[in-house]
């Protein structure tokens, strides 16, 4: 048996859906960026200090954010009634551009493409994946998806393709990001939403809400390796950066299940107190960050370091 060391970071703040971090692992230091649904703000908070340094204003309604593989940048996606992306300047802590999406609305996913400048956009009002340079502000290129309901993105290395959960056709999407082709429609278990694909881009990982299913589907053969039942709403779907475990939050369930992402065994679910609701879900080296929104007013961040996983056979 050996201990894991990897490291759980609970964060209890407000009504908050959305989180990416630029820290130093040893003394947990850095930027925490969050999204504020209703506020219509991202917050800046010191996570030394544990003080938020500044809040921003975001477009309407944000949801989703990605922060560029060197912490410089970060992408809002203005899902409710924004339809639009905001771009922030992390060091500066400052709004540089707002990108017009009103053409594709409702932009809900978003990830960085391998190449650190431009990133791929879910468009769930157009059913479309929207391809965006965040530096001169102007769309490269519009995929259909074909399917509808395209909510979440998911891409792997080498970013040659990028895949949609198509919450209303149960369904993702893979498509071929140089060509602008849809290359296939695998069908799902109904309301996927979760996902994500590994490195190497053989493995799509998927939650489904309305079934509480996780499930991990061979992209070369075309199967399905693994399939878990008993999730209520299995949020989001996390692999760490050597892929070895897989993460999930389970929102109304207040629980996080860790899974050996190699052997596909569930080895541990942490449980929360009624409420909790993890939600939002990072990772930076060895240590997971969380959030879990609580209602009314922010009071306070609490740092909770925990084991994800305790035991390894």
């Amino acid at each position: 048996m050996r201990v894991m060391n990897a490291l759980v970071c609970i964060f209890l703040l407000g009504c908050f859906a959305s989180l990416s971090i630029v820290a130093g692992e040893g003394n947990v230091s850095g930027t925490l960026l969050v999204v504020n649904k209703k506020a219509d703000t991202v917050d800046f908070i010191d996570l030394k200090s544990r003080k938020i340094k500044l809040t921003l204003a975001t477009g309407k309604g944000p949801h989703e954010l990605a922060m560029s593989a060197d912490g410089q940048v970060a992408v809002v996606t203005n899902y409710v009634a924004g339809n639009s992306l905001t771009v922030f300047d992390v060091r500066q802590a400052k709004q540089v551009r707002t990108i017009d999406l009103s053409s594709y609305p409702s932009p809900h996913g978003v990830l960085f493409l391998k190449d650190q400048r431009t990133v791929a956009v879910s468009s769930e009002g157009s059913d479309s994946v929207v391809i965006v340079d965040i530096e001169s502000g102007q769309i490269d290129k519009v995929i259909a998806t074909k399917q509808k309901g395209s909510h979440m993105v998911a891409l792997p290395a080498s970013s040659e393709r990028v895949y949609t959960t198509n919450m209303r056709s149960n369904t993702v999407s893979e498509l071929d990001v140089k060509s602008g082709a849809l290359l296939r429609k695998i069908s799902t278990a109904k309301v996927p939403e979760a996902i994500t694909v590994n490195k190497n881009g053989s493995e799509l990982w998927i939650g489904s809400n309305d079934d509480g299913l996780l499930t991990v589907y061979d992209l070369e053969q075309a199967r399905i390796i693994k399939q878990w039942q008993g999730f209520n709403f299995p949020y989001r779907v996390l692999l760490t950066r050597d892929e070895q475990f897989a993460v999930v939050p389970d929102y109304k369930n207040n629980t996080l299940d860790v899974i050996d992402a190699k052997n596909k065994a569930k080895l541990h679910k942490i449980e929360f107190s009624q409420g909790t609701g993890p939600k939002g879900v990072f990772f930076t080296q060895m240590i997971a960050r969380y959030l879990c929104p609580l209602t009314g007013k922010i009071r306070s961040l609490l740092l909770i370091y925990c084991r994800v996983k305790p035991y390894l056979n």
